[in-house]
């Protein structure tokens, strides 16, 4: 019977749209140490996807994971296929971890895009109990509405030195639809000059 039930929802998922929300993603993706992970939960039980890809021909980084606690996975909810509620803070969480290159580093930036609905109430998505603490606490960078009353919202935070691994909470009372975490691990003083040439190039292509 629990077969039966896991095909049918697979089944019913299949026939949803496969919606991907990765819509900010940061003009720093695929550089050098830099990692980057999406969890789209279309499968019930804890997300575990695979490890994220490290560019510039460094080996994968283990251990990259999310855990939910103290929330509830519905196979579908506002349109959309494989959703996790995820509680106020103090009531339950979403733990996420990423592991960093091995070189110790100046600064590991860290961007958060979470898509997310809270429809009905005025909740919303909190970013807290970074491990160890930010040296630039979590700032939204933007929030974008999309169908209906979902949103994709954009967090930034730094922790400085780069650590061996970070950890950090995403509560608030919302279902969550998808989360995609980009980390940069900056090696030294001489990619700082890389940073700032990229960010012009970025604005340079927005201009145009």
């Amino acid at each position: 019977m629990k077969v039966i039930t896991c095909v049918m929802i697979g089944l019913f998922l299949a026939a949803l749209p496969a919606i991907a929300d990765d819509i900010q993603p940061p003009w720093w993706r695929g550089q050098i140490s830099t990692t980057s992970q999406m969890w789209e939960f279309l499968s019930p039980g804890q997300p575990t996807p695979p490890d994220g890809p490290a560019p510039g021909g460094q080996p994968p980084l283990a251990g990259t994971m999310t855990y939910v606690e103290g929330g509830t996975w519905q196979p579908t909810y506002g349109g959309r296929g494989g959703v996790w509620y995820v509680p106020e803070p103090g009531a339950g969480y979403m733990d996420v971890w990423v592991t960093n290159h091995n070189p110790p580093n100046l600064v590991k930036m860290v961007q958060v895009q979470i898509t997310w609905t809270a429809e009905g109430t005025t909740a919303g998505p909190w970013i807290y109990g970074i491990d160890p603490p930010p040296s630039l606490p979590p700032t939204v960078l933007a929030e974008v509405p999309l169908e209906g009353a979902w949103k994709e919202t954009t967090f930034y935070f730094e922790i400085r030195p780069n650590p061996a691994q970070e950890q950090f909470f995403i509560g608030g009372g919302i279902m969550v639809d998808e989360l995609v975490v980009d980390t940069w691990c900056i090696p030294e003083p001489a990619t700082l000059s890389l940073l700032a040439l990229g960010g012009l190039a970025a604005i340079r292509r927005r201009r145009k």
